[in-house]
């Protein structure tokens, strides 16, 4: 019989963990930025203190919502440095502080996991790098958006509500217009553009050229803008602000994260408030304008006819043309837009049948299913090496991450000295604004210093190894695993196509017939 011996696993008690904190409040109010500042005082000594942690970095995103972790810059910058092996572990107050969506919970907690990190929310008392964790995080994070949601909806029913009997202010006013005194009165400058633009289209220009004219004689333009578009003035003179009437809601926000602004197109309801403040064009100029309008569109306008399929604008000849889908009875191929219109001379690439591309991503996708490892993950640490090393060199982010830390520790100061009553409030909002101001240069500095290419790079290539760590062969063409992993398609021959994928780099199948 065999001899067994048991090897005892390794006593990992009394290794530092590298320990980070994130904290976010969603709102700008003073009551929040005292929270937000407690927030960072608290993680900051707790993480300082400790003798089995060391403390890399204070996360923490400021009067932003938590509905979409795209707009939270410092919860990205967190996940990156955990994609890079920085931290080991991550304290957070809450489920409903580090997302409100379920979906982005979720997707952030289980690429942590496999990256060997763990979250500790306090307030739920629960750690993810328990087995049973994740399942009760999904319930609390549903709860955390389930809160979200009534928030929005109990916001939307006052915004409706002031719709309804005519209060409602938008918070910006349209190009004629100007907020004086809280009411909207006439800016008599852009007042003579607005009707200069009425009277051209009437006189029989179109927006092209009425565009055209104002940019050549350097006409001042809408705010934001760098030129006048056509479609600045399509919306001038299809908007009944100008003769003093208010049509609210126009757009409307949906009732599902992740929250989208769409327009509206009779979703919802509508509110026109007539004499709302004072007009720039008379009603019977704008009514003949709309009807130009109209009569100019039955020309003009043609509905969309072009279709969109999984390899639309993907594929690439080598001759650096494009291809199109054609189609004959039930054979269906992809052809070289120089060899199908111009002549084979110029381009001799023959049609590759739609199926052979399909099969040829089916083979690519089962070879890195079972070789990422060998193939994907080398490259990786190679890619990591090369960017610390550029990196460890430049001094000026560690001072700069320094800097922008102090500044944060200024503000955090500032804001319990006001709450205490102790400086005098004008002083508060100059030296909070100086902060602001300090702080917004210094953080586009160390971005500035950041090669963005390279990190984003490096974030490609982890989100294509977690895929692939997660993926199942498959035995025939899916949509959506193409559309996750492929940017584009280079046919090189009638026998070889390249797939470039995601974190930019591409590999070469064989076309089987």
């Amino acid at each position: 019989m065999a001899e067994i011996t048991i090897i005892p696993a390794k006593d990992r008690s009394d290794e530092i963990v590298r320990t980070a904190a994130y904290a976010r409040v969603s709102s700008d109010s003073e009551d929040q930025l005292n929270s937000f500042a407690a927030q960072i005082k608290y993680y900051t000594e707790l993480l300082q203190n400790s003798t089995d942690a060391v403390f890399v970095d204070m996360y923490a995103d400021e009067g932003i919502s938590g509905t979409s972790a795209a707009k939270r810059t410092e919860f990205q910058r967190l996940m990156s440095d955990c994609r890079k092996g920085k931290i080991d572990r991550i304290l957070t107050k809450s489920i409903s502080r580090f997302a409100r969506n379920t979906k982005d919970s979720l997707e952030a907690v289980r690429e942590l996991k496999t990256l060997g990190v763990s979250i500790y929310f306090e307030k739920e008392n629960i750690d993810t790098g328990e087995i049973s964790s994740e399942m009760m995080l999904a319930v609390y994070s549903q709860f955390a958006q389930e809160e979200s949601m009534s928030i929005s909806k109990n916001c939307r029913l006052g915004v409706k509500k002031r719709m309804m009997d005519g209060t409602y202010k938008n918070g910006s006013v349209s190009y004629g217009y100007k907020y004086s005194e809280g009411k909207v009165t006439v800016n008599n400058d852009q007042a003579k553009i607005v009707r200069r633009i009425f009277s051209e289209y009437l006189n029989g220009r179109g927006v092209y050229e009425i565009s055209a004219i104002l940019n050549a004689e350097c006409v001042e333009k809408p705010p934001n803008a760098n030129e006048w578009y056509p479609q600045f003035i399509t919306n001038i003179i299809a908007n009944e602000r100008y003769i003093g009437d208010s049509l609210l809601q126009k757009k409307y926000m949906t009732d599902t994260l992740p929250f989208q602004k769409k327009i509206n197109r009779g979703e919802r309801a509508q509110y026109y408030v007539s004499g709302t403040h004072q007009p720039i064009i008379d009603k019977e100029t704008f009514e003949t304008v709309q009807e130009l309008r109209k009569a100019k569109s039955k020309i003009y306008y043609r509905l969309p006819t072009a279709k969109y399929y999984p390899l639309s604008r993907m594929i690439r000849c080598s001759c650096g043309s494009g291809f199109r889908r054609k189609q004959s009875g039930h054979s269906i191929s992809w052809t070289c837009l120089k060899h199908d219109r111009k002549s084979a001379e110029q381009c001799g690439m023959k049609p590759i049948q739609e199926q052979l591309i399909y099969n040829a991503f089916v083979r690519l996708w089962n070879k890195l299913q079972a070789h990422y490892k060998a193939i994907l993950a080398p490259m990786l640490r190679q890619l990591e090496t090369i960017s610390e090393r550029e990196k460890s060199g430049n001094t000026q982010l560690a001072e700069l991450r320094k800097e922008i830390a102090e500044i944060k520790q200024q503000t955090y100061l500032l804001t319990m000295l006001n709450s205490q009553g102790t400086i005098d409030g004008t002083y508060f909002k100059e030296r909070s604004q100086e902060l602001d101001r300090k702080l917004l240069i210094t953080q586009k500095q160390l971005h500035a210093n950041l090669d963005d290419n390279d990190s984003e790079r490096l974030d490609e290539l982890r989100k294509l190894i977690g895929i692939f760590e997660r993926a199942k062969p498959i035995d025939e063409f899916d949509e959506i695993k193409f559309g996750q992993i492929v940017e584009k398609i280079t046919v090189l021959s009638e026998t070889e196509i390249r797939f470039d994928l995601i974190g930019k780099i591409g590999f070469i199948e064989r076309i089987v017939r």
